[in-house]
């Protein structure tokens, strides 16, 4: 290597990475990535229990990143579920996933620590609604 080379990465420029947004774009791109690939109800399951386990006060860091984890469970399973949306409870279930979704977006650093921790939890909640609601539609298809 010659002193007069540049050094590696220093004329690449940093850019965010931006994310799909749209339910369209989100559900092609799950299809894609988990067409022979099933959901590892197990992970979810670990990510779920631990979130639940948590005694307060957890450490900030923690906390953001069970609920990044659990967001992407949750979308994930909302992407995969193809049962029937008409039953009360489910139809619920949905409006509630949604609305947790939705506030993962206007959460950030300066969201006080318990809201943080009640969004995590209340996520983790409906991830485990989510993950018995699928289990019994695989169940009933057997």
């Amino acid at each position: 290597m010659t002193t007069n080379r540049r050094t590696p990465g220093t004329h690449w420029r940093h850019q965010t990475p931006t994310f799909a947004g749209d339910p369209d774009t989100l559900r092609r791109l799950f299809d894609a990535l988990n067409r022979d690939h099933p959901i590892d109800f197990a992970t979810i399951s670990n990510t779920v229990t631990g979130a639940l386990a948590a005694q307060l006060p957890p450490q900030r860091a923690w906390v953001d990143i069970t609920t990044l984890r659990l967001r992407g469970h949750l979308q994930l399973l909302l992407t995969e579920y193809d049962g029937d949306t008409d039953a009360p409870a489910t139809l619920a279930l949905h409006r509630d996933a949604y609305r947790l979704l939705a506030l993962c977006d206007v959460f950030d650093a300066t969201t006080p620590p318990l809201h943080a921790y009640e969004l995590m939890r209340a996520l983790a909640e409906t991830t485990r609604s989510f993950v018995g609601l699928h289990a019994s539609e695989e169940g009933s298809d057997r």
